[in-house]
């Protein structure tokens, strides 16, 4: 069963990629394409209007300029560059909890990763991603480096005009497939197989420079075992559906000065775990000797549950820097994110000790 909703999701993503490649290819054959070769969803060095022209023009009736080409600095990667069909990239990230333990070793780490991607299309890029982290700590004998998974995915981008509503407006669609194969050590751990994933986002300018939008993913984990080894071992995430509703808003965009945006979202998941492999329940002649069993001669067991669904919620609140320094941009956010129900009730924490964090990234492309 696991098998099959494996190979069908990873169908359905690719399905859907083939059919904007179908869509996006009859708009390129209906309409001259652009000789820069940009992408739709472009950032702060995309071709065209300024970002100060574009959001004048598109609040003008009667005027259609795309607003899907107003800079976002987090979409670099989803840009084509002008001169060539690739790019790569790396991202070095300092994260730490906010709150600190007596020895902040134990709360700080790096985050390495590489990516490269290929463009066969202005809307369609290809990429492949490595990652490492290093903790300050280690167990004795190894390495402070542990490897990421691997991740393959494909980005398709395209907009949606909102003039037929009566709305001078585009909005921006972006919709990723990823397949994550097991090279990190927590998977190891978890005899994971591989994961996949689909997400879109769709993004649409309010007014001026601000934006907002959401975010939707599919998650779904291959393992080779319902349930984690060892006494503490509980049963392993299966799907993960998540929302994310965002807004965005550049205070300052400058030829000069370059592009300052800050965001903030808030996400919402569910989280189903595999079916247990444990029996509904457990009868006296399979208890120890002295089990106390039930009226019925027996005793639950874990397996009397379908499966575990466990709610999560989490909020990022960001500002990027992107210089007037081609290939830089930097972000530095506070993230948080953990159990809706703990201690068996709902509990909602804006800052938690334990997981509460504070990032600084630096992005650089080539």
């Amino acid at each position: 069963m696991a098998r099959r909703t494996l190979v069908a999701v990873t169908a359905l993503g690719c399905a859907a990629l083939l059919a904007l490649a179908r869509s996006a290819g009859a708009q390129e054959a209906a309409a001259p394409g652009d000789p820069s070769g940009a992408a739709p969803g472009s950032s702060a060095a995309a071709p065209g209007p300024s970002a100060a022209e574009a959001a004048a023009a598109v609040d003008t009736p009667g005027v259609t300029i795309d607003t899907v080409e107003a800079p976002d600095p987090r979409d670099e990667l989803l840009q084509r560059p002008l001169t060539k069909p690739w790019r790569v990239a790396a991202d070095v990230q300092y994260r730490s909890l906010l709150v600190t333990d007596e020895d902040p070793a134990n709360d700080r780490y790096f985050l390495y990763r590489a990516q490269a991607s290929y463009y066969p299309r202005r809307w369609l890029s290809v990429y492949a991603r490595l990652g490492l982290n290093q903790r300050f700590v280690s167990v004795q004998g190894e390495s402070g480096f542990r490897m990421e998974d691997t991740v393959l995915g494909a980005t398709a981008e395209q907009s949606v005009s909102l003039a037929p509503w009566g709305w001078q407006r585009r909005l921006a669609l972006s919709h990723g497939l990823r397949v994550y194969l097991p090279t990190s050590f927590a998977s190891h751990e978890q005899n994971l197989y591989l994961a996949t994933e689909w997400s879109t986002r769709a993004r649409l300018r309010l007014v001026g420079e601000l934006f907002a939008g959401v975010r939707g993913t599919l998650h779904y984990r291959f393992h080779e075992y319902a349930e984690q080894a060892g006494p503490e071992g509980g049963t392993l995430p299966r799907f993960v559906a998540g929302l994310a509703p965002f807004v965005e808003y550049s205070p300052l965009v400058s030829d000069k000065w370059g592009t300052l945006t800050v965001g903030a979202d808030f996400v919402g998941d569910e989280t189903v775990d595999y079916p247990s492999r444990d029996p509904a329940s457990i009868g006296s002649n399979q208890l120890p000797p002295g089990t106390l069993a039930g009226s019925n001669g027996s005793i639950g067991g874990s397996g009397s549950n379908d499966s575990f669904v466990t709610p999560h919620y989490g909020y990022d609140l960001y500002a990027v820097y992107a210089p007037p320094i081609p290939y830089l941009s930097f972000i530095v956010s506070l993230e948080q994110s953990g159990n809706v129900v703990r201690y068996g009730e709902p509990r909602l924490y804006f800052i938690h000790r334990d997981q509460t964090e504070i990032a600084l990234h630096l992005v650089a492309t080539y």
